[in-house]
Order: structure tokens, then sequence, then C-alpha cells
């Protein structure tokens, strides 16, 4: 039987998403009007937000250029020590490789001048005074000035778009995993930073994206009422498979599994409709079986590991702190603050500090009476059956 992929899946297991889609390109469709349209969009890890996104790329207009950053890939190669410098350059280098596709007039002049800008950039020396200036931004002319930096890249692309008399239309830029932003020292300016231009520009739209809870309190720092897009943002959330979707998605890519009707029902409440999660258990299945509730029950306790690799990685990465505070509302359930401050024993300080690091990690989250509460049940249900299978909790 076929394999499901694990990680962002090929074009050829997209499945469903048409009126997301559809509804992104509408907006997208607005920079051919001069209008730029922000948006955010949010939704529950491995629900295929990233897929979505993929997928949006391959069929945006010629006349739209496109700029993708990964936050977490910036995250992960720094270990954590994100910067404002850093995400710069990465989208700096982002829209060059974007430019660099198209064959316009200006294309191998800005090409190679970006170029040479990003190589300076890595070596931490870009003193560009006798560059004047490209596409009619001041390239940046002292070394370290993050001012400077953030003028020339946020200018960058509705010159690029002024500068293509009519061949560009427009300029994408995505931000995926945006929730780690909120690592930096000042977020919010950031975020603010971003919002000044963008009110000035028609023809540069945002996509911000992330693994996190709509409850999270980065989703007010950029779009709440006194955010930085002040709720300007078009924001919606990618929801999980219904049970129909779901029920449909097994039938066209995996009709070898076979279900009774209540072992489906237990398979939905497993996976709860998340395309990374209903891959990976289909992964330990077998077509020669017939599932039932109680079949489905014990194949996922079986492979517990195997179905919920993608937090086991993560798992991999949480501090001992970070650790402590997930298992304690692991154990107690919903907690309120003061009822976690009491049960892991930290500093008011670092309580507040490891508590914002779970939330933009999408880990944690606010239920509706504001308690805390683990925001994936897979992760939760994982911890649960290793503490009764090995006597502790994973280190």
């Amino acid at each position: 039987m076929p394999i499901l992929p694990l990680g962002i899946p090929p074009e050829k297991y997209f499945y469903n998403r048409k009126d997301e889609l559809k509804r992104l390109k509408n907006h997208l469709n607005a920079l051919n009007e001069d209008i730029a349209e922000q948006i955010l969009m949010t939704g529950y890890r491995g629900v295929g937000k990233t897929s979505l996104l993929k997928k949006l790329i391959n069929e945006v207009p010629e006349n739209i250029l496109v700029s993708y950053v990964d936050i977490s890939r910036i995250y992960g190669i720094q270990k954590g020590e994100l910067t404002e410098e850093l995400i710069l350059s990465e989208l700096l280098s982002s829209m060059n490789e974007a430019i660099g596709k198209k064959r316009i007039k200006f294309t191998e002049k800005v090409h190679g001048k970006l170029n040479q800008i990003l190589n300076g950039l890595k070596l931490k020396e870009y003193d560009f005074r006798e560059a004047g200036t490209l596409l009619g931004i001041s390239i940046p002319d002292v070394k370290d000035n993050y001012l400077k930096l953030s003028q020339f890249v946020m200018q960058l692309p509705q010159r690029v778009v002024e500068s293509s008399k009519g061949e560009i239309k427009g300029f994408l830029i995505v931000m995926d995993e945006f929730q780690l932003i909120g690592e930096l020292k000042k977020p919010s300016a950031f975020f603010w930073m971003i919002r000044s231009y963008t009110q000035e520009q028609s023809n540069v739209s945002y996509i911000f994206t992330g693994s996190i809870s709509r409850t999270s309190e980065i989703i007010d720092m950029i779009n709440g009422p006194n955010g930085a897009f002040g709720g300007r943002m078009i924001q919606f959330n990618i929801e999980p498979f219904t049970r129909e979707e779901t029920r449909g998605y097994l039938t066209e890519k995996v009709p070898e599994i076979t279900f009774t009707d209540d072992g489906f029902e237990r398979f939905y409440e497993c996976t709860r409709g998340i395309p990374s999660y209903i891959n990976t258990f289909c992964n330990t299945l077998s077509s020669g079986d017939v599932y039932t509730a109680g079949k489905v029950k014990e194949t996922f306790f079986k492979k517990m590991d195997q179905i919920t690799v993608m937090w086991i990685k993560i798992w991999g990465t949480l501090t001992p702190k970070e650790k402590e505070i997930v298992v304690s509302l692991v154990e107690n359930g919903p907690q309120t603050w003061s009822s976690l401050l009491e049960s892991v024993n930290f500093s008011r300080a670092s309580l507040a500090k490891y508590l914002d690091i779970l939330k933009n990690k999408g880990i944690i989250g606010l239920n509706t009476e504001k308690n805390y509460i683990v925001d994936d049940l897979l992760l939760s249900n994982w911890l649960k059956t290793k503490r009764e299978m090995d006597g502790y909790y994973p280190q």
C-alpha cells in the first residue's frame, strides 16, 4: 500500500481546501487593481497551512512575484537566537531569488547588486557608501545599521513593481510560522515596522501564517484592536478535515485500508481530522486487516511513537523548564496563572517568560475560561501514555 508523506506533502497529495485556495487567490487578485490586502492565517500544527501556501504559490499568476520566508528555519539554524536582522536578511534573499527568476529589463542589474549586499550581510560587512541607490532606494551604508537595512528591505518590493513598468503587478510576501517572531526582544515593534510600510504600499501583500491558537497573545499583538494592524488584516483559521472530508481523503489516497463504521469513528477521534496525524496513523495500518474501534485503539497505543513523530521531535527541543510547565498541565489539567505558578515553583518572571515561549511555539494556549492548557490532545495523550508505560515522562 502507498506510504503517505509525513512532512509537507507533494502537490499530488493535496486534498480539498478548494474554498480556502479560492479565497486566497481572490485576495491576491486585488493586487492587479493596486489594492494590497494583508492576511493572517492560523491553524493547528499539521493541519496543512504550509501545504496550502505551497499550492497557492505554485498557482500565483506570472505578474506577481512571491517571496517565502520560513521563520522556524531561521529559528532552528540560529538555535533560538532570533533577531530582526536575521529575518530581514532572509527576506531580502528570498526577494532576490524571486526577482532573479523574472526576465524583466532591470533583473540582471538588481539581482547582481542584491547578491553583493547579501554577501556583505553574511560577512557582517555591508559598507556600501559608494553604491548609491537601487531602484531609488538608498543602499545600507553603515555596518550593522538596522534602521537603514529595514528601510531598504521594506521599500524594495514596491519599488520593484513600480520599476517594472506594468510587467509586475504585485509582490506577495509569505511569513510562515510567524508566531516565532514573538521570540524577538521587541516583537511588537517589528510588527509595527512592517505595518508602517504596508500602509504606504498598494502592490505588496503579506500573508502571516502560524501554528498557533486563535487566543494567543501574539494574535492581539499583530491584529488585535491595539495591535500593529489594528484588526485590518483579513484573518481566517484553517480547520481540520470534517468526518466527511477525512473519509473522502482516505478513500482517495489509501483505499486499501478498511474500517468498520465504529472503527472510522475511533480513527477520527484519534486524529481529529488533522492531515499530518491522519498520514502518520495510516502509515502504521495494514491493507489486509479490518479496523474496528477496538483494533484502532490498540494500534494507536501500540504505535503511538510513530504516530506522534512530529511531537517527539518538538519535545526534544524544549528546555527542562518548558517541559516542566507542559507536564504540570498534563498532570493537573487546565490551570490558572496562580495555580500554575504554585505547581512549577518558578519565579513570576520565569513563568511569564516560558509561558510566552510555549505559546509562541503553539504548544500551550488558553481555553474559554482563560485557563492554560496543552493545545494539542495528541501531545498530551503521548506524554500520559509514556508515563504509564515507562514510569516517567520522556526526557
